[in-house]
This record gives C-alpha cells, sequence and structure tokens, in this order.
C-alpha cells in the first residue's frame, strides 16, 4: 500500500513539474486603413415647377389659389 502511495506521489509529482501548453503567439498583423467612401450626389427634391416650394409647400405641392382656397395642392 505503501509503494502505491509513494508510485502515485513521484507519478504527480512528475505532471506537477511538467511545462504547461501555452497558446500560440500572435503575429501582429498591419493595420489596413478603411477607405472613405465617394461622396453620393445629393437629391434635391423639387415640386412641380421645378423650384424647391412656394409658400413652405415642399417637394410634390405648388402654391395656388383654387376653388377650395389658397392652399398646397398636390402636382
Amino acid at each position: 500500500m505503501r509503494g502505491v502511495a509513494a508510485a502515485m506521489m513521484l507519478a504527480g509529482g512528475t505532471l506537477l513539474g511538467a511545462p504547461i501548453a501555452h497558446a500560440g503567439q500572435v503575429v501582429d498583423t498591419p493595420r489596413i486603413p478603411t477607405p472613405v467612401p465617394a461622396p453620393q450626389p445629393s437629391v434635391q427634391l423639387l415640386d412641380c415647377q421645378g423650384s424647391t416650394g412656394d409658400h413652405g409647400c415642399g417637394a410634390g405641392f405648388f402654391w395656388r389659389d383654387g376653388w377650395h382656397g389658397f392652399g398646397c395642392y398636390p402636382c
């Protein structure tokens, strides 16, 4: 029994003193700069007459004094 315990302690001591496996070294790769996107053309929303809106009507509407009264009417 004593011999078995001694053998286990000897084997355990050998395993505890064994080198520990580590992960491999990480090679630092050079950073590649991200390309800057090219500027896109902006969209200018126009009303029916080709302007940006009259009397605050905005795109798709125009100002007129229709039979329902003054107001913004769709194109």
